[in-house]
């Protein structure tokens, strides 16, 4: 079954690109908004990175909770079950226990 592992590796590439997306957003308040200096992010202007990191945000999320639920269906990862195929445990053989010697006082 070749689209699992297609759909798998999307799975990989989506967790990845969802953690860098939550990790490059900005904080909500630093240090300088505390204090009344809150300037603007000049690299994309005052909101452009925040509203695209927070739409990949939305998308990567999506995606993952989609896949996230196809994982779940059964068969989708083949028709038998992991517990199905494991074999019973062979019997463990314990040593035979001597009888304590005559011999030996008992208290």
């Amino acid at each position: 079954m070749w689209w699992v592992e297609v759909l798998v590796a999307i799975y990989v590439l989506d967790c990845v690109l969802l953690i860098a997306a939550v990790l490059l957003q900005p904080g909500k308040a630093d240090a300088a908004a505390l204090f009344g200096g809150g300037g603007s992010q000049t690299a994309f202007g005052p909101r452009g990175a925040q509203h695209f990191l927070g739409w990949v945000t939305i998308v990567t999320a999506a995606i993952f909770m989609g896949l996230g639920l196809i994982f779940s269906l059964p068969n989708v990862f083949g028709p038998a079950s992991v517990v199905r195929e494991v074999k019973e445990p062979a019997p463990v053989q314990r040593p035979a226990q001597t009888p304590p010697s005559p011999s030996a006082p008992q208290k």
